[in-house]
């Protein structure tokens, strides 16, 4: 399976991106997308239904968390279109490419809040790569670790669903670990799974 995309690739998504703009009435100035925007952009795109379905499920359990997190001052807009864009990068390819060619799709949307969004999709791959991990995948060298709440808050709520089912951390890890059987590297990203719960239901209670 290819990992990462080619030049024709990055072409056609150049070009599919291009013809959007020219045809959508968006207003690609503005800092984020509405989520009927967002589902828009990602139907014509070509993101398969059941993925939005599932990105609308994500959306949901990430904005009930922003909703009720009150120690810390939260984008919930930020938040709501980063969880349903989150995978938007499956477009073009469904490998671990798929953060960062999602971050460089909505980079390239051209929204004020490009740069923040496109980290919140970027950051939501497993628990959160390091650099060195991500290199292991051939991804492009960045940073893939969630940092602030709003990157938190839409990888920890990726990690509660599969498909548009709500489930635990570990049955979310359970493809993974079935294909790959139990290593240091997956238990440390269930593990890592599970501080990022800690560190936001500390912000509720």
């Amino acid at each position: 399976m290819r990992k990462s995309l080619n030049k024709l690739q990055a072409s056609d998504i150049d070009e599919r991106i291009k013809d959007l703009k020219a045809k959508s009435i968006i207003d690609f100035s503005k800092s984020l997308p509405t989520k009927d925007e967002a589902i828009e952009i990602m139907k014509n795109l070509g993101l398969p239904k059941n993925i939005i379905n599932h990105e609308l499920a994500v959306m949901r359990k990430a904005r009930n968390l922003a909703h009720n997190i009150t120690k810390l001052e939260v984008d919930i807009e930020l938040v709501k279109i980063g969880a349903l864009m989150h995978d938007i990068g499956r477009c073009f390819i469904h490998s671990m490419a798929h953060g960062p060619v999602g971050g460089d799709i909505i980079r390239k949307l051209g929204f004020k809040s490009s740069e923040k969004l496109a980290r919140v999709v970027e950051r939501h791959l497993l628990a959160g790569l390091t650099i060195d991990e991500a290199k292991k995948f051939d991804l492009p060298e960045r940073n893939y670790i969630p940092e602030t709440i709003e990157e938190k808050i839409v990888c920890f709520s990726d990690k509660l669903i599969s498909g548009t089912r709500k489930v635990t951390i570990e049955k979310r890890f359970q493809r993974w670990t079935a294909k790959h059987g139990s290593n240091e590297f997956l238990e440390e990203q269930i593990n890592r799974a599970k501080v990022l719960e800690e560190e936001i239901l500390a912000q509720i209670y």
